[in-house]
């Protein structure tokens, strides 16, 4: 199981840095929301790094991971309502990466919290 987990949550960190990364491009162009732009990829690193911590088993960082994907998932949902961190308004638009990544969000919560608790 812990392997299977480990796996699968590597691979969905990647995907969801992947969606990240080709976000904050297409972000950086346009002036107004480089900033935005840059948020992203340094998520979509930041991702990477957990992925590669999930992959090798270094279970120090769990929690961290856990509390990575709690911060990502609220900020999605939150800036769906209220006006989001550094914009001023809220983004009203739910497209696929939207979707997609709330999917991935809520999939790496479930499964870095089961890595989190079988590893007691």
């Amino acid at each position: 199981m812990d392997l299977g987990f480990r796996v699968g949550g590597g691979i969905l960190s990647i995907a969801w840095a992947g969606i990240h990364t080709i976000l904050g491009l297409d972000l950086m162009r346009i002036m107004s929301l480089a900033v935005v732009g840059y948020f992203f990829l340094i998520d979509a690193v930041l991702s990477i790094v957990i992925a590669i911590v999930l992959l090798i088993g270094f279970r120090l960082l769990f929690i961290p991971a856990l509390a990575f994907w709690w911060a990502n998932y609220l900020l999605l949902t939150e800036s769906r309502v209220f006006p989001a961190p550094v914009l001023g308004f809220p983004l009203h638009t739910y497209n696929p990466y939207v979707v997609v990544t709330f999917i991935l969000d809520i999939l790496l919560i479930i499964i870095v919290t089961a890595l989190c608790i079988h590893r007691r």
